[in-house]
């Protein structure tokens, strides 16, 4: 009997299951480890690689073991660096994590040259990348910049590593593409940044020549100044001489915009066919254009509407010509909307009749007062009489209508 229960309780310990823990019981009790290593049993590696970055910093170096001896060392590089893939748009700092644990330093750094961000990319090469992966992984990388047209993050990749003479190399490159594709002013400075003072004056000299074709004096102007520069910086006399004498034209336009402020239009004008001449790209409708702006903010505006047409009329554009008439518009409204000399606007009836024809003037009425005498007329009675006869048809005092005043 005591054989038969001992038998009896044997079996029954047998078919007593320990019971299985959960991951959130795992993650309940703090033990990390085991939750990601029942994450990768299950094949849940994006699961696996979020914990990674929840648990605490000093418990992670545990992780990444486990890791390894559940993937092995190949496949520990597989999940850092489709992890680093995964989180490189959304989350650099965790795909910089990921991709270092994977010494996938190309991706990393890649990663950065995409955001142009060159401090970080620096940071990587200099700080984590070991020495003698530097000069092969750089190359590459510089090269990858290179193909994505981000020849200074190339170049300055490069420098990080004191290969220079590659940086330079690189960019001269750069600086020519640039000059081709009619970008000279990102390629002068290019130029300038290598030290080929002669390369960077003529891509000056190229800005400048487009800027004038297109009418942007200030922009051309300053990029001959450069030109002058880079050409003395590199012992080119001929060259700088040249470019001075483009220069020399400017003062043309100095003159004109000076004979203009100073309300000299006539003098202005004279110079409109030499400015033209000298500055293909200027249109002739502008610099009357010009005239007419600074004579309407000088309130001449009988003067403005003159020149405005003549701005109008001297164009083939559309867009400009209805500019010029709408400014045309614009001031005759204003001309229209303001009394005239003298004109006054009658808020009750007179009782002192028209001196000119002796009829009434009422409510509405535009009326005007002889500033001698002040007899009150019609307005445009009294302009009529006076432009006719000089005198004022009151008290015979000479009189012009420029002595009329408003009252």
């Amino acid at each position: 009997m005591i054989i038969i229960i001992a038998s009896i309780r044997r079996k029954k310990g047998k078919d007593k299951k320990t019971p299985t823990k959960t991951i959130q019981a795992y993650l309940e009790y703090g033990d990390f480890v085991s939750a990601g290593s029942l994450y990768l049993k299950q094949n849940k590696h994006v699961e696996a690689s979020n914990l990674y970055f929840q648990i605490p910093p000093e418990k992670r170096p545990s992780y990444e073991s486990m890791i390894v001896q559940k993937l092995g060392q190949q496949g520990a590089q597989f999940f850092w660096i489709k992890t680093g893939r995964r989180f490189e748009r959304s989350n650099p700092e965790r795909a910089q994590i990921s991709f270092l644990l994977a010494n996938a330093y190309f991706d990393v750094v890649k990663m950065y040259i995409d955001t142009n961000d060159v401090s970080r990319a620096i940071n990587i090469v200099t700080n984590n990348m070991p020495v003698n992966l530097r000069a092969g992984t750089v190359r590459r990388l510089a090269q990858y910049a290179f193909n994505r047209g981000k020849y200074t993050i190339a170049g300055d990749l490069l420098r990080a590593i004191n290969l220079g003479e590659e940086a330079d190399a690189i960019l001269a490159v750069a600086a020519h593409e640039y000059g081709a594709i009619e970008r000279p002013q990102v390629a002068a400075d290019i130029y300038d940044s290598v030290g080929r003072q002669d390369l960077a004056g003529a891509s000056q000299e190229r800005q400048g020549e487009i800027a004038l074709s297109e009418g942007r004096i200030e922009a051309a102007k300053s990029a001959f100044k450069k030109a002058v520069e880079g050409y003395d910086g590199s012992n080119k006399p001929k060259d700088a001489l040249r470019v001075e004498q483009n220069l020399e034209k400017f003062d043309l336009l100095d003159r004109f915009r000076e004979y203009v402020t100073k309300g000299q239009v006539d003098n202005a004008e004279d110079m409109i066919d030499a400015i033209s001449s000298s500055f293909p790209g200027i249109a002739i409708s502008d610099l009357y254009a010009e005239i007419a702006s600074v004579l309407e903010k000088s309130n001449r505006t009988t003067d403005a509407i003159t020149y405005y047409d003549k701005a109008a009329d001297s164009t083939n554009n559309p867009i400009k010509r209805q500019s010029y008439v709408n400014s045309l518009r614009r001031i005759g409204s204003q001309i229209a909307a303001e009394p005239s000399k003298g004109e006054t606007i009658a808020t009750e009836d007179f009782s002192d009749r028209c001196i000119v024809c002796r009829g009434l003037i009422r409510k509405g009425d535009s009326y005007v007062l002889c500033p001698n005498c002040k007899k009150p007329a019609h307005y445009s009675h009294f302009l009529e009489f006076v432009k006719v006869r000089g005198v004022c048809p009151n008290c015979n005092i000479p009189l012009k209508t420029d002595d009329l005043k408003n009252e």
